[in-house]
């Protein structure tokens, strides 16, 4: 599964899919994952663990989930929507952010992309110009999560097999994109094809062994 322009140089890893988006095929008809874009935060051979960018919970806000944490909103906040990261641990949240932005629980995805989850960085988009003095500036861009996607030791390596994803290097402009609903077909163009171009052979999940034509 190596992939030649993957942002990951680390050979240790070079077969892993860390920092790459999953854009979901037609035969994925999960309702979790069905046209779906996912960044892998972490693979390895034990596991991965990424988060879906471009699904929306419609009846949860930011204001919302400070709240939750105990946090008064402020005035002035950006109300943004709050993303559903995946089915496993929807009551915790994480913080795909631009790289402008430091915490000590901070971990790099790819080159410009980070992950933070800690109550901080949720104070800190709640003020983003009232936190000098702790000595940190909210990111300039960010994507709230709730919750995550996760597979088990060769489940996801499996459903690659199965023609279940296509896989592309991360792209910030993709995961902090303004509208969440062009995320999908976004992501297929980048392989020059839209979603009317699949045939049905496609649209079903093969068996590991069917060659691809």
């Amino acid at each position: 599964m190596t992939d030649e322009n993957s942002t990951n140089n680390d050979p240790d890893r070079q077969d892993f899919l860390h920092g790459q988006l999953l854009v979901a095929m037609p035969n994925l008809r999960d309702g979790c994952f069905r046209e779906s874009v996912v960044l892998i935060c972490s693979h390895d051979e034990d596991h991965a663990m990424g988060l879906i960018l471009n699904k929306t919970i419609s009846d949860l806000t930011f204001s919302d989930l400070l709240l939750q944490v105990k946090l008064k909103p402020s005035d002035d906040i950006d109300d943004r929507p709050i993303h559903f990261g995946g089915p496993v641990d929807t009551k915790r949240g994480a913080v795909l952010h631009t790289d402008d932005y430091r915490h000590e629980d901070t971990i790099d995805i790819m080159p410009g992309v980070c992950l933070t989850a800690s109550r901080e960085i949720l104070e800190d988009l709640n003020e983003p110009d009232g936190r000098m003095q702790a000595g940190r500036n909210a990111p300039s861009r960010a994507l709230i999560c709730a919750g995550h996607a996760g597979w088990s030791a060769g489940q996801l390596e499996h459903e690659l097999a199965q023609n279940a994803w296509l896989n592309i290097p991360g792209d910030p402009s993709l995961i902090f994109a303004d509208d969440a609903d062009t995320v999908w077909d976004r992501a297929l163009a980048k392989f020059g094809i839209d979603k009317s171009m699949f045939s049905q052979a496609w649209s079903e999940v093969r068996s590991p062994d069917t060659p691809l034509n």
